[in-house]
């Protein structure tokens, strides 16, 4: 939530500009983060802090739900429609119970000719084998082939779905970390529920993405 928003204020300029505290300065550069957690939400309100960032003309981190991020930005006192010129997202889309309707709600709150760019893990079958019991964040991940109709439908145009050429076997946990002995990934205590991981090659299950696409009309879902 932190470094993400931290980055995008260096690249809009919203690190460089003046502390005054009216709300006429939300009209020069700012960001915000989102995140469902309230602890990271203070985590990051802290950091910004620290970083000598002005919070909250500048800077602002609200606890919500993509899903109702409508919701969110009300409860932060900011429109909830034709606000951002980008919206990013680095890894939380996956576990996205609903991706129709947290898609519908970005491109809700972004300006015409805002943008997009979500990075997030995607099934590369259209579904998976149905003879094993799969994690539960693996069973949350949307099929690549369905992104780009998604977004389309969404009203999103020039749409690219960008492979991040981003090994899955990465999330494995190093060997010297565990003191059973046994090598396993990121599902803790549950590991041997889903040992027949370790027979499956990640990368021709899963697929890590950026999902690209522009708001060019006012069509508000």
């Amino acid at each position: 939530l932190g470094i993400d928003s931290f980055l995008a204020m260096r690249d809009c300029g919203a690190d460089k500009h003046s502390t005054s505290t009216t709300n006429e300065q939300l009209r020069e550069p700012f960001v915000v983060g989102v995140d469902l957690a309230g602890s990271e939400v203070q985590h990051a309100t802290t950091r910004a802090i620290d970083r000598g960032y002005t919070v909250p003309q500048r800077i602002r981190f609200l606890r919500g739900d993509v899903e109702e991020l409508d919701e969110a930005l009300s409860l932060g006192n900011m429109s909830a429609e034709n606000v951002f010129d980008v919206c990013i997202s680095n890894g939380a889309f996956c576990l996205v119970p609903n991706k129709v309707k947290a898609f519908q709600k970005v491109f809700k709150a972004l300006r015409s000719g805002g943008r997009c760019a979500i990075s997030t893990t995607t099934i590369v079958s259209d579904s998976l084998d149905p003879s094993f019991e799969w994690p539960v964040c693996m069973r949350m991940f949307a099929s690549l082939e369905s992104l780009r109709p998604m977004l389309e439908s969404i009203g999103f145009r020039n749409v690219q779905i960008i492979d991040a050429e981003s090994p899955m076997e990465g999330m494995e946990i190093p060997e010297d970390v565990d003191t059973t002995g046994k090598r396993f990934k990121i599902h803790g205590k549950y590991a041997d529920q889903y040992t027949f991981l370790e027979d499956k090659n990640m990368d021709e299950l899963c697929r890590v993405v950026t999902i690209y696409g522009e708001k060019i009309c006012d069509k508000i879902h």
